[in-house]
Parts: C-alpha cells; sequence; structure tokens
C-alpha cells in the first residue's frame, strides 16, 4: 500500500523589536475642544465648562452661498489660566507687545455636512466670559503663524454689549414720588462678534521698569540627533501672560525687553521620535546673564502632573 507522507518544515522568524515612540505632543499641547449642536430653527444659549455662556441665533448663520439648515455643530475652546494658555500655545503677544490676559476663547461653527459658517448679521453670536471687568482691556482676534504660535491683533469686528439696569431714587423724603433711572452697564465682557475663530480679552503690559533680554540654554542628558517639537515658555508668575522664546543664530534662546526683577518660569517641553523632555526654572528677570536649564526625560502623566503643579 502506497502512502504519500507531507513534510513539514518550522520557520521561526527572529523577533522584530520596535523603538519606543513618544507622546504626540498635539494631544498633550491642547485644550480640549467641547461641542454643541443645535437645530437652525431654534435660538440657543450655551454654558461652556469654565463659565463662558453663548447665545446663538442661527437664523443669522450662512454657508458661502445659502442659509444655514439642518443640524448645526458649534465648537468652543475657553482659556482662563496660565496652563490653558501654554498648553494652546496662545501667547500673549500683539505683534512684539506683551499683553496681560483675562480670557481668551475660541468658537467656530459648521453645518451638518461639515462645512464653515458665516456670520450673517448683528448679534447672531453674543458670548459672555465669566470675568468682571478690568480697566483698559480690549479684545483681540488670534491668528496662528505657520509654526502654530498665536498672534493677537486688535479687532474691530468684536462690539461690547451694554445691559439696562434700573435704579429708584427719592425726590424728598416727605415725598412719595419716585424717580427711575435707566443706565446702561457692562459689568461682564459681554460682547457680539462678526467672525468666528479666536478671541482675546486683554491689554498692553506697560511698565516703567528698566528692560533685559531673558536667555537660556537648555541641556539634555544625552545627546540627541534631532527634535522633531521644541516649546520653550516664560511664564510670568504675577500676570497672566505667557510669551515663546526664540532661537537666535548663536543656538541659545532668547525672550527680549523683560521687565528687571519680574518673577517669571521658564519651562521648555521638546521631543524626539523616541523621547520626551521637560525642564523648568524659576528666577527674576536680569538675575544673570544666560540661564543653564536641564531637560529631563519624562512620560506624559508626570508631564501632565508637572504643569499642574507649576503653573
Amino acid at each position: 500500500m502506497n502512502r504519500t507522507i507531507g513534510m513539514r518544515q518550522v520557520y521561526e522568524y527572529p523577533v522584530v523589536f520596535s523603538k519606543p515612540q513618544a507622546p504626540d505632543l498635539t494631544k498633550i499641547l491642547s485644550v480640549p475642544v467641547q461641542t454643541f449642536y443645535l437645530e437652525s430653527n431654534a435660538d440657543t444659549i450655551f454654558y461652556g465648562k469654565e463659565g463662558t455662556i453663548l447665545f446663538i441665533r442661527p437664523a443669522c448663520l450662512t454657508l458661502s452661498d445659502s442659509a444655514a439648515t439642518g443640524k448645526i455643530e458649534f465648537e468652543l475652546k475657553e482659556l482662563y489660566s496660565k496652563k490653558a494658555l501654554l498648553k494652546e500655545r496662545a501667547y500673549t503677544v500683539s505683534n512684539g507687545s506683551v499683553l496681560e490676559s483675562d480670557g481668551s476663547v475660541y468658537i467656530n461653527a459648521f453645518s451638518e455636512n461639515g462645512a464653515p459658517l458665516y456670520i450673517a448679521c448683528e448679534d447672531a453670536v453674543k458670548i459672555r466670559l465669566p470675568k468682571d471687568i478690568q480697566t483698559n482691556m480690549t479684545y483681540f482676534e488670534g491668528v496662528r503663524n505657520e509654526d502654530g504660535n498665536m498672534n493677537w491683533n486688535l479687532s474691530e469686528n468684536i462690539n461690547s454689549i451694554y445691559e439696562e439696569s434700573y435704579t429708584e431714587s427719592f425726590i424728598a423724603e416727605d415725598d412719595a414720588y419716585k424717580e427711575t433711572q435707566i443706565q446702561k452697564s457692562l459689568n461682564t465682557y459681554f460682547f457680539s462678534i462678526k467672525n468666528f475663530g479666536w478671541i482675546n480679552c486683554d491689554r498692553f503690559y506697560e511698565d516703567s521698569l528698566e528692560k533685559a533680554s531673558f536667555v537660556a540654554t537648555f541641556l539634555v542628558p544625552v545627546p540627541e540627533k534631532k527634535f522633531t517639537e521644541v516649546y520653550n515658555y516664560i511664564v510670568f508668575d504675577s500676570l497672566m501672560s505667557v510669551i515663546p522664546l526664540y532661537k537666535d543664530n548663536s543656538g541659545q534662546w532668547v525672550c527680549p525687553d523683560l521687565p528687571v526683577g519680574a518673577p517669571v518660569t521658564c519651562i521648555s517641553i521638546q521631543k524626539t521620535d523616541t523621547h520626551l523632555y521637560y525642564g523648568i526654572a524659576k528666577t527674576r528677570v536680569g538675575d544673570r546673564e544666560s540661564f543653564i536649564i536641564q531637560l529631563n526625560a519624562i512620560n506624559e502623566q508626570e508631564l501632565q502632573k508637572q504643569l499642574d503643579l507649576s503653573l
């Protein structure tokens, strides 16, 4: 009896160990977007998690060539802390001038098929920030450059909304007649917008202090060939201000024209393909000509914790 014998050879392939990948900084250094939905035929009020209030008239929202219909999607980001400004890289800078912030928001709207919407009439979108009015504050619109860093420009597309309040005063003690007065007041930042995008309520920082440059060199524990992302910040301890450092021709990082003696925190977050690094130094402007800041490897969870503790 003939038999056919099959033979099998087992191959063992070598195990390939892939290099660990550094976490995605675009997720770490970003404020989560809040999403709201409304019908195009119903005026709606939205409440952000940080206290922002949006008043929406969808009848005044349009596509490029027609009125918006169906379901409308709104996006909102709220930046009311130094940590939020840092993570979003919403630097408080207007064409080189330092700003002091009292809050920033991002708002945008899309049709149900994802097409961008536009504002067609006044008071279509009104916004109230959860802040009491401070002196000399004004509204800016933000634009990111090719590196993703924010610059703020004074806006002519944002109009303050003044609210009416009623007060009663006696004319005389023996007279029952009362005079009713109507006053227009603005107690919180309440305004309408003409364009979607980034909005900031800021004022220009001014003082008579001597100015000096903050110069820093950042060192990593092991030689690295290539950094794919580098973010270096100056955070004012006594102001709501976060500004970037820029690399000069010598390889040092510089932030010019800071007030001498101001307490600041310098924070660096740098990434290679495989590692994430973090460094921090608290100091005062003008304490020394140049600072050397040591960076250490860090994971995503620890970085989030450090930012919470530092800011």
